[in-house]
């Protein structure tokens, strides 16, 4: 699932800039930090991808319908979630401002929520919050990750999952 190319438009901003090549859009944030808007990035990080054996154990016998995003990216992660995945309560939370008026594709029930995604505290609870903020695994230590299990464990259905895709790892 990705997100329809002509919902997307071109954009030059402060803190990123979306270009399309052979009419596939890409988010870029500069440093060599990119998302191009491309079938595999929800199923892989939401455990669909059949090859991505480490990521897709975290799913097996688990189902989520209210999910909790930390980072919007491109939209990519909520929009498959809706989508796909046909979660009833889809929340991102997002700090860029730019970004958030920048992704105003995305349909009900996606809702974009001005935060920081290590400090926000829900108002409700979710079977699944997946944290992906990061793009070096290095990035995530176990500090970040004490912090984020703290900071959401009380706010997880009974069975829920904190999951942060990019160390492939449940917490």
């Amino acid at each position: 699932m990705k997100i329809e190319e002509s919902k997307i438009e071109e954009y030059s901003g402060v803190s990123f800039s979306v270009t399309k090549t052979d009419g596939v859009s890409k988010i870029d944030f500069g440093d060599d930090k990119w998302i191009e808007n491309v079938e595999h990035y929800g199923k892989v990080v939401l455990g669909d991808c059949v090859p991505c054996k480490k990521i897709k154990a975290l799913y097996d016998g688990f189902s989520f319908d209210k999910i909790l995003i930390g980072g919007l990216g491109l939209g990519l992660l909520p929009e498959y979630a809706r989508s796909v995945k046909n979660c009833s309560v889809i929340d991102v939370v997002e700090n860029n401002q730019e970004l958030i008026g920048y992704i105003d594709f995305l349909d009900s029930p996606i809702n974009i929520i001005k935060g920081d995604a290590l400090s926000y505290t829900p108002d409700k609870k979710y079977d699944l919050i997946l944290i992906d903020l990061w793009w070096n695994e290095e990035n995530v230590t176990q500090e970040i990750q004490d912090n984020i299990k703290n900071n959401y464990n009380s706010y997880l259905e009974t069975g829920g999952k904190i999951v942060l895709p990019i160390i492939e790892k449940e917490l």
